[in-house]
């Protein structure tokens, strides 16, 4: 693969692959590291780039590896090291605080939901990825990942009625 190749068909992989990687790290610096890491041994590569028959889930797969090779090293950390970590990178970008607030709960619905469910809801929703790249890196077929995304946003819908539907169900009925 010539230099002028590996720009115009890998290089734009990096913006696709940054959504997934800072998802995964929770960290904007971790996640550029880990896309110039993953860059250069595509680089590296190159010459056998060509004989991959999907380079699209190969390219996935190399830098969804390589997060968890990142997050293995951070689980390594002393229990102090690791709560400055989360203290520091906290984002603070908007003051919106009622919109932050539902974000986080988002989130938080997400990260409880069963593996399967989690992962392609962020896949999908978070990472952007579309049909096939999910079934690149899941295994599963696209019929079958829209049935995981649907019951996953349903879940999930679910969850954000029982948090903001505070209102007892009597004085509904009264008030009729």
């Amino acid at each position: 693969m010539t230099p002028e190749q590996f720009k115009i068909e890998v290089l734009p992989w990096s913006v696709k692959l940054f959504p997934m990687a800072r998802r995964m790290l929770k960290s904007d610096s971790e996640a550029q590291d880990v896309i110039q890491e993953v860059m250069i041994k595509l680089w590296n590569k190159r010459d056998n780039l060509g004989e991959i028959e999907k380079p699209e889930a190969y390219i996935l797969t190399l830098c969804r590896n390589h997060c968890l090779d990142v997050l293995k090293k951070k689980r390594a950390r002393p229990a102090e090291e690791e709560n400055d970590y989360k203290l520091v990178n906290i984002q603070q970008r908007t003051t919106d605080y009622d919109a932050r607030e539902k974000l986080e709960i988002v989130h938080q619905i997400i990260e409880s939901l069963p593996d399967k469910y989690r992962e392609v809801i962020q896949y999908r929703e978070i990472d952007g990825l579309d049909f096939e790249e999910i079934r690149a890196l899941t295994g599963f077929e696209v019929p079958h990942i829209r049935v995981i995304l649907s019951r996953a946003r349903l879940k999930i819908k679910e969850e954000i009625r029982k948090i903001y539907d505070y209102g007892p169900k009597e004085h509904q009925s009264i008030a009729r």
